[in-house]
């Protein structure tokens, strides 16, 4: 959920009509400039946790905005949109994901009492769609490998009950 400005200011002879979403990260208590990041209007305003108390009011022509919006768009006009980190208009989403969210999903093989799960890849086509094997569920034969690694897992006592 985040707070926006709705540009209406007149641009050659018509409305900007540009929403300028302000994220919660950034904007959450927070007081400053802002632009519109389709005419670059200067807007100043008050966020108190995450509520606007106070603005947007438009600022003097010329005034320099503190930051700008992370993203905006006019849904009047088809939805044209100006994406994030687009230079002199938003500003970059600088929050990158943790290192665990970079590279190959890991596969699952195991729950954490040690049982094993139907969620690794590659099943086999015998599976039918997405893993759908009957009730009877033969890991023996399915998937000699992490059969193999279960019956390890059950000698060196990692396997748990509740």
């Amino acid at each position: 959920m985040c707070d926006i400005i709705w540009c209406k200011k007149d641009v050659d002879g018509k409305p900007c009509n540009t929403v300028n979403y302000l994220d919660p990260y950034c904007f959450w208590n927070w007081k400053g400039t802002v632009n519109c990041a389709n005419c670059g209007t200067v807007y100043y305003i008050h966020m108190i946790q995450g509520h606007m108390y106070e603005g947007p009011t438009e600022q003097a022509a010329g005034t320099k905005p503190d930051t700008s919006p992370l993203y905006a768009d006019k849904p009047l006009e088809g939805y044209t949109f100006i994406t994030m980190g687009t230079p002199g208009k938003t500003r970059p989403f600088e929050c990158l994901p943790r290192h665990i969210y970079l590279g190959v999903p890991d596969m699952v093989k195991f729950s954490i009492r040690g049982r094993p799960v139907r969620g690794w890849r590659p099943q086999k086509a015998s599976a039918g769609i997405a893993g759908q094997f009957p009730y009877h569920w033969d890991l023996k034969n399915l998937a000699p490998e992490v059969w193999e690694e279960y019956q390890q897992k059950i000698a060196n006592g990692e396997v748990k009950d509740w």
